[in-house]
């Protein structure tokens, strides 16, 4: 099976035994594992009670920011390993990509949870879909040209161009199948259809506050599934969540690096991942930041570890750039800027120390991070005007072209082809002030028209370089998310790179 466009099948296909996760298994029978989860031969079994941040507002996958309830119903064609970059089968069982098309092998013997069979017709329905209607996900299937059902079990999508994160992107909610009937009868939104491992249970669900589902027992993989129930609560505040976990109202939910501290210290057990990359986002490089060395200034005088510590009670990560290690274009040879004020200080003596100030966004519970950032930068003379906003005013307005920096994730972990999508073309979603970068155009170029993963890969690496050789962006650093669970009721917790405020529900085990 061919994964062109990715990069090496040896970085993609992981030491450990991944027939599966690198396309070759199949399974239709639902008789044996099919992607990489715990196996159970006694089937699913026990209620896992679940406190989140996050709260359902409807069953619509195109317009959700993350997988917190969508993951309990909805299932893609392919999906993430743990480490967030190796992919895996799921609806479809192989797949293949060159620069003009996609191709799916679909999984047999799947239905929706109102029956209907999951077939190529319905992938198809779903695929035009996300096509076709404005939303995040849109321009994901932006390259497909035409959508065909070979027969059956068979997809083939045309690209009018070269989409090399365009699997990536299928695997992170890019496409989850949602049932034709549901979408012909419009009820998706309050009854959502799926083919995931449970079904929602309305009538024991509140609005808002707790959702119930139960396990579909027409799941085309029992052996796969852990809780057989699941109840999620939204509850905004961490300390009440930690207090409803301490009272035994919940077995596991979401927290704070100082509740995960004190979780441990009081029998509980803790789980922490990489959810997002945030780093320093310098978008108005044409003006406010149109000098290189005032930005390789500010690069140096900014500490990641002070937000780590201080957020993060420590628990993170500093990268030298946007991809991580095992992507397309990683750059082993980019050291990035690492905290060096001294150095900071020359290069804002070499132009002439100009005087510079900007105002800077953060919402409520960024605040801390602001006021670190703004003494940082006060060291070399820069003045940050911090001004804060709730969280949902925040997402409104900071990429509204009045601010020319700010302190985020700019894109998700797909690739480089993302990654300059967002943040250096013309129109993208983190380029406000829509500044154009010639020399990066041209690396993607000839990216795009590589003759092989090899020479894409290589073109990659330029990419990252040059990004790095202008520091328009640095400070890269893993946004640490944490869950604290009673090991007397639950455990296998794992979670996903990149993935925020979920874990894979079904390898959790409920034990007591």
């Amino acid at each position: 099976m061919r994964r062109n466009l990715l990069r090496p099948m040896t970085a993609l296909c992981l030491a450990v035994s991944l027939t599966a996760a690198c396309g070759g298994a199949r399974n239709d029978t639902g008789t044996g594992p099919v992607s990489g989860g715990k196996t159970t031969t006694d089937g699913p079994s026990g209620t896992l009670r679940i406190g989140s941040s996050q709260k359902l507002d409807d069953w619509e996958p195109l317009t959700k920011a993350n997988e917190t309830y969508l993951s309990l119903v909805y299932e893609g064609l392919i999906s993430l390993a743990a480490d967030g970059v190796t992919l895996q089968p799921r609806l479809a069982t192989e797949w293949s990509q060159d620069a003009s098309k996609v191709e799916f092998t679909l999984r047999e013997g799947v239905v929706f949870h109102d029956g209907t069979p999951f077939d190529a017709d319905a992938v198809v329905t779903n695929l035009e879909r996300v096509r076709d209607t404005p939303s995040q996900w849109q321009a994901v299937m932006s390259a497909a040209e035409k959508i065909t059902a070979v027969d059956k079990t068979r997809i083939r999508i045309d690209l009018k161009r070269p989409s090399p994160d365009f699997l990536p992107n299928i695997a992170r909610r890019g496409a989850l199948m949602v049932s034709p009937k549901a979408l012909k009868e419009g009820t998706w939104k309050t009854q959502p259809s799926g083919t995931g491992a449970w079904t929602f249970q309305a009538k024991e669900s509140v609005p808002g506050f707790k959702t119930v589902v139960t396990y579909f027992d027409k799941y085309y993989a029992p052996q796969e599934v852990g809780p057989r129930r699941i109840e999620m609560s939204f509850i905004a505040e961490a300390d009440s969540v930690y207090n409803s976990l301490r009272a035994g109202q919940l077995d596991i939910g979401w927290t704070t690096a100082t509740l995960a501290k004190r979780a441990e210290t009081e029998g509980f057990k803790t789980s922490s991942y990489p959810s997002v990359m945030w780093h320093l986002l310098m978008m108005d490089t044409r003006g406010t930041f149109q000098n290189r060395k005032l930005r390789q200034a500010i690069c140096h005088a900014l500490n990641p570890q002070d937000f780590i510590d201080t957020l993060l009670g420590g628990v993170s990560d500093i990268h030298t750039q946007r991809l991580r290690d095992g992507q397309t274009g990683y750059n082993p040879e980019v050291k990035g800027y690492p905290h060096d004020l001294a150095k900071a200080k020359a290069l804002m003596a070499e132009i002439g120390n100009p005087k510079v100030e900007f105002a800077f966004p953060a919402y409520d519970s960024q605040r801390q991070v602001a006021d670190l950032f703004r003494s940082q930068m006060a060291a070399i003379g820069v003045d940050v005007k911090v001004e804060i906003m709730p969280f949902a005013t925040f997402f409104s307005v900071f990429r509204n072209g009045k601010y020319p920096a700010a302190i985020l994730s700019d894109s998700p972990d797909t690739g480089p082809h993302d990654y300059y999508r967002y943040r250096y073309v013309k129109g993208g979603v983190s380029n406000p002030y829509n500044v154009t970068h010639p020399s990066l155009d041209a690396i993607v170029e000839r990216a795009l028209a590589a003759s092989g993963p090899e020479a894409e890969n290589a073109e990659w690496q330029k990419f990252i370089k040059e990004v790095d050789d202008q520091a328009l962006d640095c400070g890269f650093f893993d946004f640490t998310g944490f869950w604290a669970y009673n090991p007397k009721k639950v455990d296998n917790i794992v979670n996903i790179v990149g993935n925020v405020a979920t874990f894979r529900y079904k390898e959790a085990r409920v034990t007591g």
